[in-house]
């Protein structure tokens, strides 16, 4: 889905940080409150220890001596308070133009001559507040920019713009924790921020993410599933825009979006990591939803990756190269490329 940069999209997303800070100072302020009221029950129960001590004929009262908090507020928000920024950089494809990628996001489905586009990057970054061991909330927001020129795919015009997609709020629930297996599940709200959402009448939608890890006996693997359910609403009856003019259909918007597969690990050392992942991908538009219908949302895709983690680089926390094909492999929708996690 494509969108464009504007400035209410950015004004909405400052909002929602505003709002995930003044959350963050409320809680850390309640915390506050539930400390001193804590130490004032100590102090006034030590109190009562010692008269009682001294009128039994115990001596002389113990020294009292009181705990205050030695962190104020802005730095245990900031010692909580992670910001990350990834880049993916998605390169020329094993065969076919340099100058042109394959992006399956790009209107790519599984045929020859789709999806071609301009090689781009994608850009997130990602606000997170840990409230403690099992609690965390954040804000996030990603867009994507292309570098090369447009790229006709039989009517289809891939352009190089930079475009933005809807801002998100997110909350990571509780993990939950098995015997074969960890179970960690993110709950988002996301805004319409894009300028297509407005277009379709979204008026907001909702994600929750799962990651399945298995217990692996060898420290060096890391088995599990992904999994996605995204749901929007819109404005229109039953998910159906309305024919923009005379002649035209009404469009079946996509309502529902389920993607999902299993990936696998296996960390060489320290610092290399070999990394697959395999993407499943279903949707429902339109009248189907709320249905059993599901059509194939994007073509079913797989990756192999080469991670590098440095220890002695401030911030970066992992660099990588990869390979992305779809599990129907052709060298023309296999995309070389690159990506690079910054973590503050």
């Amino acid at each position: 889905m494509k969108t464009n940069q504007n400035i209410s999209s950015q004004f909405l997303i400052l909002t929602l940080a505003a709002f995930m800070i003044t959350l963050l100072i409320s809680a850390a302020q309640a915390q506050d409150i539930n400390q001193l009221n804590n130490i004032a029950q100590n102090n006034s129960t030590q109190n009562q220890a010692q008269s009682n001590q001294v009128n039994a004929g115990g001596g002389a009262a113990q020294v009292l001596q009181v705990q205050m908090p030695q962190k104020n507020l802005a730095r245990r928000i900031l010692e909580n308070t992670t910001f990350t920024y990834y880049q993916q950089f998605l390169g020329p494809t094993m065969s076919g133009s340099g100058s042109e990628t394959y992006n399956v996001f790009q209107e790519g489905v599984n045929a020859p001559g789709t999806g071609r586009a301009p090689l781009q990057s994608f850009h997130a970054v990602n606000l997170r507040y840990q409230i403690n061991n099992d609690w965390a909330v954040g804000t996030s927001l990603a867009a994507v920019n292309g570098y090369t020129d447009e790229v006709n795919n039989n009517g289809i015009v891939n352009r190089p713009d930079t475009e933005f997609f809807n801002a998100r709020a997110y909350v990571a629930l509780p993990p939950l924790r098995l015997s074969f297996g960890t179970l960690f599940s993110t709950l988002s709200y996301e805004a319409p921020t894009s300028a297509i959402s407005r277009d379709d009448g979204m008026t907001w939608g909702w994600v929750l993410s799962e990651s399945f890890s298995f217990n692996i006996p060898n420290p060096k693997w890391s088995v599990g599933i992904l999994a996605q359910y995204y749901r929007a609403y819109f404005e229109h009856e039953r998910n159906v825009k309305p024919p923009q003019d005379f002649g035209y259909l009404p469009t079946q918007l996509q309502s529902v979006i389920i993607s999902g597969g299993p990936y696998a690990n296996y960390r060489v050392n320290d610092n290399w990591m070999i990394g697959s992942l395999i993407t499943l991908d279903w949707d429902q538009k339109g009248v189907q939803t709320d249905s059993r219908e599901y059509n194939n949302n994007l073509p079913h895709r797989g990756r192999l990756s080469v991670n590098y983690y440095p220890n002695n680089i401030k911030f970066i926390s992992n660099v990588g190269v990869f390979a992305q094909a779809l599990l129907k492999f052709r060298p023309e929708t296999t995309a070389m490329g690159a990506d690079l996690l910054v973590r503050f």
